[in-house]
């Protein structure tokens, strides 16, 4: 029988007693890193979706919101806000705007130029008014930015770390350059370092968007990222978006039979114009797949000669131009044998505001460029908007001033155009 010495077996045990003391010594340490760093490196980290997408793409205005009888009630789409609060107030005092009779839409873009005490001002105005509207590219970078903090502060350390930044860098712009590089040097430099891997590339900490992120509330967060990205009126023959739409596939020729305008859809009685008229817009929206994606419509400006998305303002075709030259070319019931068997519909947006007020027959930019101080402007929408009569052309020439007060609306309605200016 093998039995152990008495020397051996003290050796023994002190080589034992020797790695617990080491065990006992490296569990301390990481304990203690974890509580100062609260975090440990992560190797592959796999970001959730901050996008919020999960949203009814496109939205409807009931039928029964739209100014069609005696009622006095308007619809008014206001422009770009950019957080110019007080602007804001001016201009709906400028329209007299009722809370009780009118509906409000906005095109996107709610804050982050002005302060962010005036973003949240006006964050605070639209969710607790629950007004209509759509997602503009800020809201967007917004929503992305809440979405990551709420994800940051679920993980063990994620408030010590956002707090530590917000007191060590309180005026910080982190949307410029020089002092961004600041920034992510104390980042990597501090006992922070690990969480810098836990921002995703290419966003920048403390920017313009993290700041109106971090200093909204829960129901400001759960209003933004409820906006659709289009917002349409089936029985207005009208759309909102924030960017633009195409009115068909940019790469295949206007007449291809694979294009929605070239055709009339099937529907089961071929003279319920209501119905053709539905099914078509709706085609519009959903089989052009620019239309279905949500970086395009709040980013587009133009389309190149090789039919891909431009964002660039001087860089191809302006969507705009496109979709005016197609709605043009739709001809109406009354005369099929023209070039395209179909009837127009009017596109209302914001985000280019160096074309300034953009009123083309089949589409009105509203982006005037309140934060660069020019104008906040609106569209107001009455009876006198939505006539019953049938489609007249018209031409697609620009509204050139913006003390035009009334512009051609619709099939053969007006509408009228308020602005004020922005300080």
């Amino acid at each position: 029988m093998f039995t152990l010495s008495g020397a051996t077996l003290w050796t023994h045990l002190s080589f034992l007693v020797l790695a617990i003391f080491l065990i006992f010594v490296f569990i301390t340490g990481v304990l203690q890193e974890i509580k100062t760093n609260r975090v440990l490196p992560i190797e592959g980290i796999d970001f959730p979706d901050f996008g919020y997408y999960n949203v009814n793409f496109i939205q409807n205005i009931p039928d029964n919101l739209l100014p069609l009888d005696d009622r006095g009630n308007r619809i008014i789409a206001i422009g770009d806000i950019h957080g110019m609060y007080r602007s804001l107030t001016d201009l709906l005092d400028e329209i007299r705007y009722d809370s009780e009779r009118d509906l409000l839409v906005h095109v996107g873009d709610l804050e982050t130029r002005a302060t962010t005490h005036e973003s949240i001002d006006v964050l605070t105005f639209m969710s607790t008014n629950r007004i209509l509207g759509v997602r503009g590219n800020n809201d967007q970078k917004v929503i992305e930015w809440r979405a990551w903090m709420n994800w940051i502060l679920s993980r063990p350390g994620g408030l010590e770390w956002l707090t530590a930044m917000d007191r060590r860098w309180p005026h910080l712009d982190g949307d410029k350059r020089l002092q961004r590089g600041d920034l992510e040097n104390w980042v990597l430099e501090s006992k922070y370092a690990g969480w810098k891997r836990m921002v995703p590339a290419g966003w920048h900490l403390l920017g313009k968007h993290y700041r109106v992120a971090r200093a909204m509330s829960p129901a400001h967060f759960e209003y933004l990222s409820s906006l659709p990205f289009i917002l349409r009126s089936p029985a207005g023959h009208m759309a909102f978006v924030h960017a633009g739409l195409l009115p068909s596939h940019p790469t295949l020729q206007p007449s291809d039979p694979r294009q929605p305008l070239s055709h009339w859809p099937t529907v089961d009685d071929q003279h319920d114009i209501a119905k053709l008229r539905n099914q078509q817009e709706l085609a519009v929206l959903t089989d052009i797949p620019e239309n279905k994606d949500p970086w395009t419509v709040t980013n587009i400006k133009g389309v190149t000669d090789e039919g891909q998305v431009s964002v660039k303002p001087r860089i191809g075709t302006p969507w705009s131009q496109l979709w005016n030259d197609a709605m043009s070319n739709c001809s109406g019931e009354a005369y099929q044998s023209t070039l395209l068997p179909c009837y127009p519909f009017t596109v209302v947006y914001g985000h280019a505001a160096g074309r300034g007020l953009d009123a083309k027959r089949w589409s009105i930019g509203l982006d005037t460029g309140c934060s660069y101080g020019h104008r906040l402007s609106a569209i107001v929408l009455d009876r006198s908007s939505f006539s019953p009569a049938i489609h007249q052309s018209g031409d697609s020439s620009h509204v050139q001033a913006l003390d035009s007060l009334e512009i051609d609306f619709g099939d053969n309605g007006r509408a009228r155009v308020a602005s004020v200016l922005c300080a």
